[in-house]
């Protein structure tokens, strides 16, 4: 399959997660607002394949591929404040 032919295939929603993922990784960019686009894509993510992406400003910070997280993992992620979730995880 050419590459020309495998983008025409991708979902407009993997367009977009594509682009925050790329957008979390410009070093040009305030780490604000790098973690900001990588929960984006984290929240498309989990619409497509109902999985979220664990976020950590260390796979931020070092342009890391995000994982996904299992229910279970994401269950007590979601109970922790949003600031401190961007800092610590």
């Amino acid at each position: 399959m050419t590459s020309l032919k495998r983008n025409q295939e991708r979902t407009h929603e993997e367009n977009q997660e594509r682009a925050y993922i790329a957008a979390s990784h410009r070093g040009d960019r305030s780490m604000e607002a790098r973690i900001e686009s990588a929960r984006k894509a984290s929240d498309i993510h989990k619409k497509r394949t109902g999985k979220a992406l664990r976020i950590t400003a260390e796979d931020v910070r070092n342009e890391e591929m995000y994982q996904e997280i299992d229910l279970e993992e994401e269950a007590k992620l979601e109970n922790l404040p949003h600031k401190a979730v961007g800092e610590n995880r």
